[in-house]
């Protein structure tokens, strides 16, 4: 430099420079929000199933209003139509699924992301996922007292999706976890195998527990008017979840698919809903223990549920006459035990669950 030359100032960034980096040098959208627009386009503004799309679409913006308004302000989220129109979006959303994607393999081996990282998934997955969905949309409702009255008026629907539903779920074809498990040399690979079939016997038995202490322990409650508004909170966290296991599941498959999810984040992507499920179900912990009776009456199909599939139709078939004649009432039965004693019955339910499937195993076709 020439003596006496002026040092040259620090370079700053002229005005709008760095908004222009944040979007791009070319001033297009940043690298992460360009991928965020493709993903979503692709995943909803194709033409191609553009009912399905449409239909997710709408599932996922309710869904997370959904929770939300149930965290921040759950009277507000009773008061909204949220209670019943995501769980209705969600049905309809798997029925369209079911008349869409017909061309996926018909096979017993479910081939979700939970249990397979190789696999293509099945199409009894994607129809008997709409048995599930319709199960959901009724307890939303009938846990709620204003719609209530309005399916009692209908006469035949009470009775059968509280006692009977099960009834027709040979309607709907099965997928089966054990044949995943059966399978997995094919549909997991070795590195991963282990995991996956850890998933898989995870789901299993929560599968076991969801149908009965899920499923029908909260419809008896409400049968039996024994449900109170601290009662109805709890029981409906444990519907929202499951919202997101009836329908989001899917949803996961199909980011696994696109390419979006890697198959052992597809897998946790999944599962990340047990801890949630615990979590409630520690919750219930007292309110099993203050309806004894109707918990046991759930623990016994639970066992049955192990047998040959008639034994379990004809005990639920026992249990309606039995609500209904009005043997067991409106005052609840308490159990003054302690959680550790419910420990060990639980403990003691799991052997006689594994005796009864080492004695009697089901045939499967």
């Amino acid at each position: 430099k020439s003596a006496g030359a002026t040092p040259a100032a620090p370079s700053q960034p002229l005005q709008g420079e760095s908004s222009r980096r944040r979007r791009g040098g070319d001033g297009s959208a940043a690298p992460s929000t360009r991928i965020v627009t493709t993903m979503l386009s692709c995943l909803f503004l194709r033409r191609k199933f553009g009912a399905h799309r449409f239909l997710g679409a709408a599932f996922l913006v309710q869904y997370a209003a959904s929770v939300y308004l149930f965290l921040a302000d759950y009277d507000r989220w009773l008061r909204s139509p949220l209670v019943w129109s995501c769980p209705a979006t969600g049905l309809t959303q798997s029925i369209n699924a079911a008349l869409t994607f017909k061309f996926l393999p018909k096979t017993e081996v479910p081939g979700f992301a939970a249990v397979a990282d190789k696999g293509v998934l099945s199409y009894y997955t994607v129809v008997e996922n709409s048995f599930y969905a319709m199960q959901l949309l009724f307890a939303c409702c009938y846990m709620h007292q204003d719609i209530r009255p309005l399916i009692r008026s209908l006469h035949i629907v009470e009775p059968f999706f509280v006692f009977f539903v099960f009834w027709a779920r040979d309607l709907w074809p099965s997928s089966r976890i054990s044949k995943a498990l059966d399978s997995a040399d094919k549909t997991t690979t070795p590195l991963n195998r282990l995991t996956l079939a850890v998933s898989a016997w995870s789901i299993k038995a929560f599968y076991l527990f969801a149908k009965h202490f899920v499923g029908y322990f909260p419809l008896y409650l409400v049968f039996l008017g024994r449900m109170s508004t601290q009662d109805q909170h709890l029981l409906y966290a444990v519907q929202v979840l499951s919202g997101y296991a009836a329908t989001i599941s899917i949803f996961i498959h199909t980011l696994k698919f696109k390419g979006y999810l890697g198959p052992m984040t597809a897998m946790v992507a999944y599962d990340i809903i047990i801890p949630g499920f615990l979590f409630l179900y520690w919750r219930m912990g007292a309110l099993i223990l203050r309806n004894a009776d109707v918990a046991l009456v759930c623990g016994v199909a639970l066992l049955l549920n192990l047998l040959p599939k008639p034994t379990v139709h004809v005990y639920q078939g026992l249990v309606a006459v039995a609500f209904y004649c009005g043997i067991l009432s409106v005052e609840p039965m308490f159990a003054p035990v302690s959680y550790g004693t419910g420990a060990i019955a639980a403990a003691c339910t799991v052997v006689a669950a594994v005796a009864l499937i080492r004695l009697f195993p089901r045939k499967r076709k």
